[in-house]
């Protein structure tokens, strides 16, 4: 199992690399430009979203390739975000890593959400009792970023992810999850997007997602049979707080032979029971 966890932290790390820094299309609605969107002020936050756990140090040359910005630009950038305290520069390795700073603005989202709190207990339960792994995640453009995991000591997987960890809303059971969440015209605008950075992939891509989005309307939660990792099989289903107003994704992990389509038959209506009482307790304003 140690050579899978190694994989899953390679995949983890290699999938979040690719970070494209958002134009004023990205964050309005489908071809609308917004006026309120700062370009420069999006370019430098996806400086920062280039670092990662397992890539704690980045040349100039290494950001500019993430986030697909001329190097130039990158360097301005590293350089401004290097006076405000958000990065560390080593002059021997010439390189840059993220700053106390960074780590200060992450204490204190946490701090001021109360929604890992609420979460927290049900799904240690939850792991414990079905011997799992369960994780809390929410939407960052094409990723899904991991809020909150727990893990069951009698568990048969034990997965190297830590919160703040992306995995890929194309291709796995919790992104599917959460497009199924989202209203119509949100996730046209999502699926257009999948479409133009899968490629190649994208008609097996779509088979997958229009699978899992039907089982969502029968079933009201998704699984995905080893088509992440082939070693992983999930239980996903989205949390969307009473008003409907946002959506947070819970995911159920085990070991592909221990999480049959039986067993998910079993657990998958207990989610839906679980997250229908814990929606009344989540207040958009906590998500």
């Amino acid at each position: 199992m140690s050579a899978l966890n190694n994989s899953l932290r390679a995949e983890s790390s290699q999938k979040s690399a690719a970070i494209r820094a958002p134009t004023r299309d990205d964050r309005s609605g489908a071809g609308r430009r917004d006026r309120n969107f700062i370009e420069p002020l999006a370019r430098g936050l996806s400086i920062l979203q280039a670092f990662t756990p397992r890539d704690t140090w980045l040349g100039n040359m290494e950001v500019s390739e993430r986030v697909h910005l001329p190097t130039a630009t990158v360097n301005r950038l590293l350089k401004t975000l290097q006076r405000l305290g958000y990065l560390k520069f080593s002059a021997q390795r010439r390189q840059y890593k993220l700053a106390p700073s960074v780590l200060g603005l992450g204490y204190a989202a946490v701090a001021n959400s109360n929604v890992r709190q609420v979460l927290r207990e049900h799904m240690q339960k939850l792991a414990d009792s079905h011997h799992m792994f369960v994780t809390l995640g929410q939407r960052d453009r094409l990723d899904i970023v991991l809020l909150e995991i727990c893990h069951s000591n009698s568990s048969l997987l034990t997965l190297r992810l830590e919160p703040g960890a992306r995995l890929p809303i194309a291709e796995t059971a919790m992104g599917w999850a959460l497009i199924g969440a989202l209203p119509d015209e949100e996730k046209d605008y999502l699926l257009a997007h999948i479409e133009r950075r899968q490629r190649l992939r994208w008609p097996a891509v779509e088979r997958d997602i229009t699978r899992a989005l039907a089982q969502m309307k029968r079933a009201g939660y998704c699984a995905s049979l080893g088509t992440w990792h082939s070693e992983i099989s999930t239980i996903a289903i989205p949390l969307v707080p009473a008003d409907q107003s946002s959506a947070l994704v819970l995911g159920c992990s085990s070991a592909s032979p221990y999480l049959p389509t039986s067993r998910i038959a079993q657990i998958g209506p207990q989610l839906v029971a679980l997250v229908q009482q814990l929606a009344q307790k989540l207040p958009s304003s906590e998500i």
